[in-house]
């Protein structure tokens, strides 16, 4: 698995080792960005360098959301389309908010209809807020052609 970060995302860390880390973590409890951050608190962790560890500056859930923040940005390159990269880790279990590999997820029925589901969503969201702006009026109408279908 090839592993990258979305563009603008401002990561200097590694993220081919991130992607590692956040796949061993998903394998081993669950990816959480409270276990990302408690997988690199030591100074020599391969994250360490991406989280602010002055209490005075930031609280743990400041750290937590640093590490969701990676979690989202980490995207697969795949040979097949190199410059379309698509998210690593998906958020489809509930209530537990834990991250899985794309590639679990499209493979388990129950999550990728939870998956579909949140698309759809985000889909009617977009068609609500940009539907009224001619310059996407197809890419409006082809995501009213989905939802249709998904009725």
């Amino acid at each position: 698995m090839v592993y990258a970060y979305k563009s603008n995302s401002r990561i200097r860390a590694d993220a081919q080792v991130a992607g590692k880390m956040c796949e061993q973590l998903a394998k081993t409890g669950g990816l959480t960005p409270k276990r990302l951050v408690d997988a690199n608190r030591a100074e020599d962790a391969p994250l360490h360098g991406e989280f602010e560890w002055n209490d005075t500056v930031a609280a743990e859930a400041y750290r937590e959301g640093q590490a969701a923040h990676i979690i989202r940005c980490i995207v697969i390159k795949t040979e097949e389309a190199p410059k379309v990269p698509v998210r690593a880790f998906v958020r489809v279990t509930e209530p537990s908010g834990d991250y899985t590999p794309i590639q679990v997820a499209m493979k388990n029925d129950d999550m990728m209809e939870r998956l579909m589901s949140s698309a759809r969503k985000e889909m009617e969201c977009f068609v609500q807020k940009y539907g009224d702006l001619e310059e996407l009026s197809s890419v409006i109408e082809s995501m009213n052609n989905v939802l249709a279908k998904a009725g």
